[in-house]
């Protein structure tokens, strides 16, 4: 049991909105291929996001968005 809630305490965000994701897609849509495909689009949104917390915290999702949207001058 030790060995679980150590890989919960290092991946939590990880595992928690990767499981919100793919809970939410489920209770919204129906089998098809968009919605399908929308489902792993969700899924990886939420993995960046936790990947992001477990990283550094609400300070390594701003320098994500900064980098990201950072002006070229």
């Amino acid at each position: 049991m030790e060995g679980f809630s150590e890989f919960f305490k290092r991946f939590k965000w990880r595992i928690l909105l990767v499981g919100f994701g793919v809970l939410f897609a489920i209770l919204i849509f129906s089998i098809g291929f968009w919605r399908t495909l929308l489902l792993f689009v969700i899924v990886a949104v939420c993995l960046l996001f936790g990947t992001l917390l477990d990283q550094g915290g609400r300070e390594r999702v701003r320098q994500f968005f900064g980098a990201l949207f950072k002006s070229g001058n």
